[in-house]
């Protein structure tokens, strides 16, 4: 049975937060966030081995970083081209400590 998110929503200061995988393998995931304030770069940390960056993200975007299908969009247009990382985002077994930051 999977578990369901909802978007995540954060400000300037970032969040962090914990996402359980009840499986055995790492397994790709879909990422939605929702910042509440500008972002010239915002990095991920807890996806995959590397931080991931997206770019030029604004207030209330709805940012999708799809680790299924290889995809990122931003208000469902596509923003590939705005994605900084050598993978997409990928749950590991147990728990997973994303953390969501300013990365000026």
């Amino acid at each position: 049975m999977a578990d369901n998110y909802y978007p995540i929503e954060f400000t300037v200061g970032g969040s962090s937060f914990t996402v359980f995988n009840s499986g055995t393998a790492p397994t790709p995931c879909v990422f939605t966030f929702i910042p509440k304030v500008d972002f010239f770069r915002l990095t991920i940390e807890g996806l995959s081995e590397e931080p991931i960056s997206i770019t030029g993200v604004r207030a209330n975007d709805i940012v999708v970083i799809d680790g299924e299908n290889r995809e990122v969009l931003i208000n469902d247009q596509d923003a590939f081209d705005k994605y900084d990382a050598w993978e997409f985002p990928k749950l590991q077994p147990g728990e997973n400590v994303v953390t969501i930051a300013n990365g000026n």
